[in-house]
């Protein structure tokens, strides 16, 4: 029916980094959690995508984390209304790889990040320039897909395409655009793609952004752990 909504919006979290034996960690991101308030009319149609956690491969012996997915709703259109980033992916624990960054509150994602509805990049840490030889993969946006990884690695894919996460034989990034983790974790998926800056030895995944068009807004950081959640509630 035509009323005011409060829709809340949960990021997944990354993945965390492990030995096979878990004697070691790198913890991923957890996912932001964003809320709003929005008038809705009846016979609207939304389009609803909720994150998935990041997957790490148990067979390998330093596995990092894919990075989470980001949760959307926005309009038939692809107009956004709300969306919350997931987090980065921790990294493989037995270097010097570090914990994932999280969710963003703001639009932007972290490390190497995307920025108006793009995808993460992935960018080496001591010349900051795009590094096509990285081991790494930048979550996807709203319009732009993720970046990066060497073959087989399939690059996440935006929103508007679908929202599937990287696939790869290591680590899989979550459904909502999070991206495949080699030996860098993987960047978080989001209105604008967690990047991954790094090097042979050492870096970060990225978290993906968040977006609000609403009003009484309640926007936070890393705060979900697990899948995301989408929740739309009546406001008598």
């Amino acid at each position: 029916m035509t009323g005011i909504y409060v829709i809340e919006v949960s990021g997944a979290s990354g993945a965390n980094g492990t030995t096979i034996d878990h004697s070691r960690w790198r913890l991923g991101g957890s996912g932001a959690k964003i809320s709003g308030t929005f008038k809705l009319y009846q016979g609207t149609q939304l389009k609803i995508l909720v994150g998935q956690e990041g997957h790490r491969g148990e067979s390998h012996d330093d596995a990092p984390g894919g990075g989470g997915g980001g949760s959307f709703v926005a309009l038939s259109n692809n107009t956004p209304l709300i969306i919350a980033g997931g987090g980065g992916g921790g990294g493989a624990p037995s270097r010097q790889f570090k914990d994932g960054d999280p969710g963003q509150a703001t639009e932007n994602g972290t490390r190497c990040g995307g920025t108006g509805g793009s995808g993460g990049q992935f960018c080496d840490a001591d010349t900051s320039n795009i590094d096509s030889g990285l081991r790494a993969g930048g979550g996807a946006g709203l319009k732009g897909d993720g970046n990066g990884g060497p073959w087989p690695a399939k690059r996440p894919s935006s929103f508007i395409k679908g929202g599937t996460g990287e696939t790869c034989p290591v680590s899989q990034g979550g459904f909502g655009g999070g991206a495949f983790a080699f030996i860098l974790g993987g960047g978080g998926g989001g209105y604008s793609g967690g990047g991954v800056v790094g090097t042979s030895s050492t870096g970060v995944a990225g978290g993906g952004g968040s977006y609000n068009s609403g009003t009484s807004q309640l926007n936070k950081a890393g705060v979900n752990k697990g899948h995301g959640k989408v929740i739309i509630k009546f406001k008598p």
